[in-house]
This record gives structure tokens, sequence and C-alpha cells, in this order.
């Protein structure tokens, strides 16, 4: 992301927004908050068009905080059943007759 031209991140943002793709918008934040920083520690004044962008993800990710509950709570449900295939009943460790 580090590579990528504000036009090609607000496409991106736009279309994950669409998508309501929650992940793939914080790291877009977070690569707009990387630019603004950056600016500010080398004694710069940041770039308008990463403000615009930090805002406009900012802003959305704090009205979408339910799809990161969700996302959050997919994996752990994933994670769950992985654990449960891996029981004692598991058809790879039974006793065969052969």
């Amino acid at each position: 992301m580090k590579n990528l031209k504000f036009e090609d991140l607000m496409d991106l943002f736009l279309r994950s927004k669409k998508n309501k793709n929650y992940e793939e918008i914080l790291s877009i934040h977070q690569e707009f908050e990387r630019r603004v920083e950056k600016r500010k520690l080398m004694g710069k004044k940041p770039m308008k068009t990463s403000i615009s962008g930090f805002e406009q993800t900012k802003l959305w990710l704090n009205n979408n905080e339910d799809l990161a509950n969700r996302n959050i709570n997919k994996v752990n449900n994933i994670k769950s059943k992985r654990r449960n295939l891996r029981n004692e009943n598991d058809i790879n460790k039974k006793n065969t007759l052969w």
C-alpha cells in the first residue's frame, strides 16, 4: 500500500466500503495515518489529500464499529470449528482393525 497514489487508495477505499470489508479499510486507514505521521515527524505540513483520506476512513470506521465485532466473532467461530475437528474421535487417530 505504501507505493499507491492517493487516487488508488481512495478507489480501493470506495470498493471496500461498498463491500463492507472492514479489514481492508482498516489497512487503508493505517496507511493514511502513516503518511500523516511521517510528514509531521519530518517537520513538514501533512498533505491535504492524506489528511482528507485519514479523516474519511476514520469517520467510516467510527460509524461501522459493529462490523469489526462481527468480523472478530466470525474469526472466533472458525477457530473453534477447527479445534473441534481435532478431537480424539478424529478418524485418523482411531485404531483400525488392520
